[in-house]
């Protein structure tokens, strides 16, 4: 009798042992470590609680990235990455800890990245560090070359308060966003993750010289010297294209040209955009807002979306909840469902497409006046604060 009332005794023990522990994913800040090919890569998640359902933020450094429909099934938490095909899926252990998995869901098969965290660490680089003995802020000339032996050149932009840094890549197709870290002697080291972006940037400063590396799945080799006078190649003599003809259809199935009625005698901005690109939803959360306040003026946006899903049924689900979450007000468009979708075999007489986001200026005649390639986003300071200004420039010469 004793002994069944023990083993009775011992079942009730780890039953309450096992509900207490399946609820308790503890809110505040998280360190979590993503382990690439090349590097690891830290990034901090603060949980919080609302109405009992779960949020986060992800802390990539200037920037504050609200993750929202976390699903919590006991120890098993999905957290969608923005608008992204992407997820982090993680386990609670026992011992209080995160393990998981950071999902590509558009490749098939998946691709998982193995990631891990701690609870109750706000900061992303912990180490002992010594005192700075470099000045890394301003601009510096940067040659970049990969593991394809494919080389380039651009900007890197450092801003630097005591050992802590924060700073950008620009590189003529595109800015890396933000890269937030720390200096330790001659040398440094800054983190980027924003569940695409997702990068090490380590390196040295000696005899004026800098060398790095770009670390994650793949790895980039820089060597730079500091310019402030460093500027990337002109983004409007990249792209060419005389004349754009297209019929793509909407998210209702409806084929829109341009020479549907509503564009008729309209200067029009076309964007050719992916929602799997960072860059595009950062110029896209300029012309949002923009295109509210100017709708007066009569110019029209167009966004050409070319999405690399996996299926065509998917690349429309993904744009719609897109288009849901940012409120596009203007014209959205399924140019392309996969990756095997290129710009070059959708538009007749594209030349030397480069980057997403590629951006056309159209007159009111819908003749091309100017197409810039890439973008220099938010995270580029004073790049930005170019763009927008000749941005605006442009859309006068349109409206004339």
């Amino acid at each position: 009798m004793m002994k069944k009332t023990l083993r009775l005794m011992m079942i009730f023990l780890l039953f309450l042992s096992f509900k207490a522990f399946s609820g308790t994913l503890n809110t505040g800040p998280w360190r979590f470590e993503l382990k690439t090919t090349h590097s690891v890569i830290p990034f901090i998640l603060e949980f919080s609680k609302n109405k009992n359902k779960y949020e986060a933020s992800l802390q990539n450094g200037k920037e504050i990235i609200p993750l929202k429909d976390i699903q919590v099934n006991g120890n098993q938490i999905s957290i969608p990455i923005q608008t992204y095909e992407m997820s982090l899926e993680l386990e609670l252990l026992k011992d209080g800890l995160l393990s998981g998995a950071l999902v590509r869901h558009n490749k098939n098969p998946k691709v998982k990245t193995p990631v891990s965290g701690n609870f109750g660490i706000s900061e992303r680089f912990a180490e002992k560090k010594q005192k700075s003995e470099i000045n890394l802020s301003g601009r510096w000339a940067i040659s970049m070359l990969d593991e394809q032996e494919q080389s380039g050149t651009g900007v890197l932009l450092f801003e630097q308060k005591g050992d802590l840094i924060h700073g950008s890549i620009l590189t003529p197709t595109g800015d890396y966003r933000y890269f937030e870290g720390y200096v330790s002697g001659n040398e440094f080291e800054a983190a980027s993750f924003d569940g695409v972006y997702n990068y090490l940037l380590k390196g040295k400063v000696k005899d004026g010289k800098l060398s790095a590396q770009i670390l994650s799945s793949y790895k980039t080799i820089i060597e730079g010297k500091k310019d402030e006078t460093a500027e990337l190649p002109d983004a409007y003599k990249q792209t060419q294209l005389d004349r754009l003809s297209f019929s793509f259809p909407d998210l209702q199935g409806k084929f829109i040209q341009l020479e549907s009625p509503q564009f008729k005698n309209k200067p029009i901005i076309v964007q050719f955009f992916g929602s799997w690109c960072p860059n595009c939803l950062d110029e896209m959360n300029y012309l949002i807002p923009w295109y509210k306040t100017r709708k007066q003026k009569k110019i029209e946006i167009i966004a050409l979306a070319f999405e690399r899903s996996n299926t065509k049924e998917e690349a429309k689900k993904q744009l719609l909840k897109t288009k849901k979450k940012y409120q596009i007000p203007y014209t959205l468009l399924i140019a392309g469902s996969t990756s095997d979708d290129k710009p070059k075999d959708k538009i007749p007489g594209l030349k030397n497409f480069i980057s997403f986001p590629t951006t056309l200026f159209l007159n009111k005649n819908h003749e091309i006046i100017k197409i810039h390639a890439g973008f220099t986003g938010p995270s580029t300071g004073v790049f930005f604060e170019r763009w927008k200004k000749e941005f605006n420039q442009t859309v006068e010469e349109m409206v004339k």
